[in-house]
């Protein structure tokens, strides 16, 4: 899935920010971001499913997840440590990849900010600090399709 109009792609600066709109209340949307049982439904890109989902829910905690390929059967995982847990306007919390020998790609940080709307919840979702181009782009797309499913999952009344 390839990124929306409001978008952005600071190539030089290897960061994106994705905006969207959820009809959905604010506090609502942010425990979409930390609670598992919502997690499971959008965390990963479209042709993913979550295997498994462990968080340390306070500032300094870390977190990790697997997800696999529905097409090839390969799993990743991805972990990272929560910066700031501000309930319900805004989350950080740092991003990497496991390796198959055991160690970490590049580290990111990802700050989300939830905006109360007349119509629902903005959010704002900044992740940077890529080491290149290639993988920014490749987490601006896997971000946004990860976000479309968010939104077909509050589009079926959840959580």
């Amino acid at each position: 899935m390839h990124a929306n109009a409001d978008d952005t792609l600071q190539t030089a600066v290897r960061d994106f920010t994705l905006t969207r709109r959820f009809n959905a209340p604010r506090l609502a949307v942010f425990r979409a971001f930390v609670e598992p049982e919502h997690m499971q439904h959008w965390w990963a890109p479209s042709g993913f499913t979550m295997l498994s989902c462990a968080l340390d829910l306070r500032e300094g905690g870390a977190w990790r997840m697997r997800i696999k390929s529905d097409e090839s059967g390969a799993i990743q995982t991805e972990v990272g440590v929560y910066r700031e847990i501000r309930e319900p306007e805004r989350l950080s919390f740092t991003h990497a990849w496991v390796r198959a020998n055991g160690t970490l790609t590049p580290t990111t940080l990802v700050t989300v900010r939830f905006t109360e709307r007349r119509d629902g919840t903005e959010v704002s979702f900044h992740q940077e600090d890529f080491a290149t181009v290639a993988a920014c782009r490749s987490h601006a797309d896997g971000w946004s399709s990860s976000l479309a499913k968010l939104t077909a999952y509050f589009g079926k009344g959840k959580p």
